[in-house]
């Protein structure tokens, strides 16, 4: 038995140490990085190209129902190779989330509530049971801290701010179908650098609506701006309808305010620099074929839509932006202060990149007192006032070269 584990564990090493040579892959089993972890047990994988240039950005794919990472992955390689540090995680995903709470169900909360369950394990509704352990949170810190350990010289502790919290200002969060649709609630409750939304909707046919969580966006954080969502699907999807898609979903997430939808057969890279994609190219399966590896069209041996994949993960690292803020109180991190309390004796803490000593912050829109700390951390003296509730106000950051960063809402 020992000589056997030997075998095996020689083996995961090799393939991480010498597959592509200039791309190296590895499956892990997600027990093995937490045994609390008991369903769902298909090994994640994960990849990395250490001769392309680093983004410092994690690329975090979730499959869609029923499926597993190894199920994409082109798609990770591509991500990879562009140089992000790339994971697809295997999660509980056996139930369509639109078959639970489709109809005769018409409670547009549901699809909040079980795909929220499904990323934290906090018990919100009896229609799954997913306990924190094998959560989508839970396994991606544990793969991250299995990788740190594993392979510290490639730097995958970045991605956590501490051991039992991702730094998502620094992850872009992408999936297909429910998959998708899990990396869009993940951008309403999380900062991300990014969200990919393959062939994903929420939408409940007796309510005529999409969930609450898509079409309400100031019920939840809102924690993602509009400009960082991006979305591809099939116009024949068979089941995505892609009217709804186009003229209901995407629109609530902000996307055509980037432009119309583009049909990425008909024209070139960078696409209009639109943040909605299409395409009717004849395939098997028209929901599977913009991701998954079994259904993909490929000339000679490329996917076809892997042009696609570089164009929504294109400029995810701006030279100047900003990801997360955090209050302080007399210089200590501490919750949001409740609204109404005097804005005097607080500040910011603002993280990204590109900071430099001539970076000033704006909140809505007027300029106020900057202390340059690192070149991705910034203090910032909030105006005088009081404090208002999340997501009513904004930050952006600017310096002397004429730099603008994206605009965060807190």
């Amino acid at each position: 038995m020992i000589k056997r584990i030997f075998f095996v564990l020689f083996i995961l090493g090799a393939f991480y140490q010498t597959t592509a040579a200039q791309r190296q892959s590895l499956l892990v089993a997600p027990a093995a990085t937490d045994p609390n972890i008991t369903i769902n047990l298909n090994n994640h994988y994960v990849s990395i190209n250490r001769t392309a240039a680093p983004k410092n950005r994690l690329f975090v794919f979730l499959p869609g129902t029923g499926g597993v990472a190894v199920n994409y992955l082109e798609v990770n390689q591509t991500a990879a190779d562009l140089g992000f540090h790339a994971v697809n995680l295997t999660y509980p995903n056996d139930d369509a989330v639109n078959t639970l709470c489709g109809a005769p169900n018409v409670d547009l909360d549901c699809y909040a509530k079980v795909r929220l369950e499904t990323l934290d394990g906090v018990d919100r509704t009896p229609l799954v049971t997913v306990s924190r352990a094998n959560s989508i949170e839970n396994r991606l810190i544990k793969l991250l801290i299995y990788l740190r350990n594993q392979f510290p010289a490639d730097n995958w502790g970045q991605f956590l701010i501490d051991d039992a919290t991702p730094d998502w200002s620094k992850i872009v969060v992408a999936g297909h179908s429910q998959g998708g649709g899990h990396a869009g609630i993940i951008g309403r409750y999380h900062a991300v650098a990014r969200v990919v939304m393959f062939a994903a909707m929420d939408f409940n046919g007796l309510a005529n609506s999409p969930a609450n969580w898509i079409a309400h966006p100031e019920t939840t954080p809102n924690a993602t701006p509009p400009e960082r969502f991006r979305g591809f699907c099939h116009q024949r999807d068979e089941q995505v309808n892609f009217t709804l898609l186009t003229t209901r979903i995407w629109p609530a997430y902000g996307m055509p305010a980037a432009g119309a939808v583009v049909n990425v057969d008909t024209t070139a890279p960078p696409y209009n620099d639109t943040h909605s994609l299409t395409s009717n190219i004849e395939c098997d399966n028209f929901h599977g074929c913009i991701a998954a590896d079994a259904r993909l069209v490929r000339v000679d041996g490329v996917p076809v839509y892997k042009p696609v994949w570089e164009y929504l993960l294109s400029n995810i690292v701006s030279p100047l932006s900003v990801g997360t803020v955090r209050f302080l109180r007399f210089g200590t991190m501490i919750d949001r202060p409740p609204v109404g309390a005097s804005a005097k004796s607080y500040q910011l803490l603002a993280t990204g990149a590109g900071f430099d000593a001539t970076a000033r912050a704006a909140i809505n829109g007027v300029d106020v007192a900057t202390e340059f700390v690192d070149a991705a951390t910034l203090r910032v003296r909030l105006p005088a006032g009081r404090i208002g509730a999340a997501g009513r106000s904004t930050l952006q950051i600017r310096n002397q070269t004429g730099a603008v960063s994206n605009v965060l809402t807190f």
